[in-house]
């Protein structure tokens, strides 16, 4: 192990041991429990926490118990090199950040604790990889300039992070305030005081505080002479280390090595004899060996949890596509069969304005013809579903993770704001004489535009400068006049990426009294980054967080513009945005559907899958009846895992008893029990080294995912009933219910028989289980252990039968 640069350890921390943090610092409980003192706050960690040190801070383990704890400790030089100088502050701590679920590290920490104690190797590069690994997951998911808005640290806070880190890194050379505060566009007597109120003493002090602390390491640890370890701890000479050490520490150097030239020989000893009791303590931890599985444990007392309500957000709006698109026959089959099958309540829509339509040439002189539009509007109303218009431009395309594969613009080319008012008021008047007021004060309207992009690339209009706040204020006004029980909202924005864009919109909105009855918002696991070119580039965010982290962003945004009375609506959502990956077709999806569901339960107000059809890309190159679109069921309308989620998700109870990492469970109105199961994951490593859409071939290969099987106990007590109890469970897996791994059977032949299609389309479905229950009289509770395959998903009904 490089000591130079990072390094891993086991430890039994002992009561009041104090100490400054050198390194960037973490610490992970892998046994018991124990408290730890940072600067002034107290932090309680229980087995599996992860608590971060930053460099220079001064912690204290308050209370240890018999815990045991992995040390990982990465040096700033380490960190300076890998991210070629540029600055990066860290913000971990799963005890008070409860956004996420520290998956990522745990994982880690348990691969390292593993091969510490029990790895055979010649070396320990296996470790120094997973330590490495571990740094670039910090880089990658937990930079606080990327939580910071989320987790509302104070900018000084990330100040003197930056300082310490600054000052660490640079021990060994001269330290200069007037440097680090240029570098930090600030000026040196404003840090001199950031840094006096948060340490209590000077900057120079400071240093040759921290200079001095790795004086003793030096001292006490290796058999380094004065003048090495005065160079080394950044002093100019041996003499003024001399006299620096006296004066703190009532001796000289060479006197602190004299009287303390046993310690090495004693931690070693010590650190032998811990080790044994370590590694037998650790011999039957399931968490460190247990990594070719996954367990966990459900127990609810229905006597003490009668449950509560809550809304099922995931089938209020289902996506069609555009109005030209929902004149196709096929497309309108679809969308009716889904809603009937579903219970989704909105159909979304967009782009009104499309030349295939042939509603107006855009010039404002010309009645306009809404006889297309008709077409959909009518299908809709006839089936008592609510229309959702969204009234911004999109180009009809199908996208790559990577370019598209195909891409056009056919939005009317306004010659004039004028002109788009004109048509804009034409329809409403159109939409009320035909539907009636009764009918289209249920529905909904948004005006987008496009994220990420400028305005002047999305603009409505021609001619005449361009703002989509006035064009909001336009139809708003309409909307409020002419229907006053419709729904008027907007943006479609990515939080991240048009942050201060909406921060202006909305906080203009609040101050006209003009709030939108709902916000939109898209939602996609992605990160969006500076390509080489300049260039935006999307990325796959390697965080399992990274939804409830948006959708915190969201609300955090609704807070601080005025708009938090709005209603949050998530307009499009799914792991993908392309139209080509064979992942919207699996049962990786399908899992993704449920826990997203689940850790967004009761934190937005409608949650819509992109999106219901692959008729929503239907293009030359979709000769096979799975060609990777976003689609919940295929152009055959054969069902993919996706739509049995849902299926799923609708047939949960009415009143949620808990919810948490692989599981919802509820209660129906008859006193039954509906608990749903999923083993997700995320991507592994081998993901991220190419495009996002994945070869046919490859895809059931354990490259891509993480293949680990969940292990699950549930006990629920007192049960309401007193005649036969039974367990029926709905199974989805690759072996039940998922067309893509039933049409490689068929060696993904695209040229099939409407008879092959139709067998398919029969045996995709889930698999169904019925047995009696065991029932504890005692205490009338039933047990049951349960194990999901990678990607499964289980609908557990345990009902009583008089």
């Amino acid at each position: 192990m490089n000591f130079d640069t990072c390094s891993y350890d086991i430890i039994k921390p002992a009561k009041n041991d104090r100490s400054i943090s050198m390194n960037l610092t973490l610490l992970f409980v892998l046994e018991h429990s124990m408290t730890v003192s940072v600067l002034e706050d107290e932090f309680v960690l229980s087995e599996g926490d992860i608590l971060m040190i930053n460099p220079g801070v001064e912690y204290r383990y308050k209370e240890t118990g018999d815990s045991i704890v992995g040390v990982a400790r990465f040096t700033m030089k380490m960190i300076n090199q890998v991210m070629k100088g540029k600055s990066v502050v860290f913000y971990c701590n799963s005890v008070a950040d409860k956004t996420r679920s520290y998956e990522d590290i745990r994982n880690l920490f348990y691969n390292m604790t593993e091969e510490f104690l029990y790895g055979m190797r010649q070396s320990d590069c296996r470790i120094d990889s997973s330590l490495y690994l571990l740094l670039d997951t910090l880089i990658e998911n937990y930079q606080t300039e990327n939580l910071n808005k989320a987790q509302g640290n104070p900018d000084n806070d990330i100040r003197m992070q930056q300082m310490m880190q600054y000052i660490i890194g640079n021990l060994d050379q001269e330290v200069n305030l007037t440097d680090l505060a240029e570098s930090m566009y600030v000026s040196a007597s404003t840090l001199s005081r950031i840094f006096k109120k948060n340490t209590g003493v000077y900057f120079a002090d400071y240093v040759t505080r921290l200079r001095l602390q790795q004086s003793l390491m030096l001292l006490s640890g290796t058999d380094q002479n004065m003048t090495q370890i005065a160079l080394a701890c950044g002093f100019s000479n041996s003499t003024s280390f001399n006299r620096a050490f006296r004066k703190e520490m009532n001796m000289s150097p060479t006197q602190y090595r004299e009287l303390h030239s046993d310690d090495r020989k004693k931690q070693e000893e010590e650190k032998v004899k811990v080790g044994g009791e370590i590694r037998e303590r650790l011999e039957n931890n399931a968490s460190i060996h247990g990594n070719n599985k996954i367990t966990g444990e459900i127990v609810e007392d229905l006597d003490e949890n009668q449950g509560e309500t809550y809304e099922k957000v995931w089938n209020k709006i289902i996506n069609a596509g555009s109005v030209s698109d929902l004149n196709q026959a096929n497309m309108q089959f679809h969308i009716q069969y889904l809603c009937e099958q579903l219970h989704f309540t909105s159909v979304r829509i967009w782009t009104l304005f499309s030349t295939k339509l042939m509603i107006t040439d855009g010039s404002g002189k010309k009645k306009c013809n809404f006889n297309m539009v008709d077409t959909a509007l009518d299908f809709l109303v006839n089936n008592h579903l609510k229309v959702f218009m969204s009234l911004g431009r999109r180009p009809d395309m199908a996208a790559l993770s990577r370019g598209d594969v195909y891409k056009q613009n056919d939005y009317i080319p306004f010659v004039s704001k004028k002109a788009w008012e004109i048509a804009i008021t034409e329809f409403f008047n159109h939409i009320l004489e035909r539907y009636g007021l009764k009918e289209v004060s249920r529905w909904f309207f948004e005006l987008t535009f496009i994220p990420v992009y400028p305005e002047e690339k999305a603009r409505l209009w021609d001619g005449d400068p361009f703002s989509l706040e006035e064009a909001y204020d336009f139809v708003y006004k309409i909307v409020r006049k002419k229907l006053p029980g419709a729904e008027i909202g907007g943006f479609g924005g990515a939080v991240a990426d048009d942050w201060e864009r909406l921060s202006v919109l909305y906080s203009s909105l609040a101050k006209k009294d003009q709030k939108p009855d709902f916000v939109s918002f898209l939602l996609f696991p992605y990160d969006n980054v500076i390509g080489e070119n300049g260039e935006h580039e999307r990325r796959v965010c390697k965080s399992l967080d990274s939804e409830l982290m948006q959708v915190r962003q969201m609300r955090d945004l609704m807070e601080k513009t005025g708009i938090a009375d709005s209603r949050l609506y998530i307009t499009e959502w799914n792991e993908s945005i392309s139209n080509r990956n064979y992942v919207n077709d699996s049962c990786f999806r399908a899992c993704y559907i449920a826990s997203r569901a689940e850790a967004l339960l009761g934190k937005v107000d409608a949650l819509a899958i992109m999106s219901a059809s692959d008729w929503i890309s239907n293009y030359m190159d979709s000769v096979g009846i799975l060609n990777g679109s976003i689609g919940i069921v295929s152009k055959d309308r054969i069902r993919k895992p996706a739509y049995f989620a849902l299926v799923f998700l609708n047939t949960l109870g009415h009143r949620l008893l808990s919810h948490g990492k692989h599981y919802i469970l509820t209660e129906t109105d008859n006193g039954g029990i509906r608990l749903l199961l999923f083993n997700d994951s995320w991507f592994s490593a081998g993901y991220f080294l190419g495009p996002e859409e994945i070869p046919l071939p490859k895809l059931k290969s354990g490259t891509f995912f993480s293949e680990t099987p969940l292990e699950l106990s549930v006990s629920i007590k007192h049960l309401h009933g007193n005649g036969s109890w039974y367990i029926k469970k709905r199974i989805m897996n690759r072996d039940h219910g998922s067309i893509l791994d039933e049409w490689e059977k068929f060696q993904y032949e695209n040229r099939l028989m409407r008879s092959d299609v139709k067998y398919l389309e029969a045996v995709s479905e889930p698999k169904m289980t019925l047995e009696r229950a065991v029932i504890d009289r005692e205490d009338h509770t039933v047990r049951l252990n349960v194990t999901l395959e990678p990607h499964e998903i289980c609908l557990v009904h345990i009902f009583c039968m008089e």
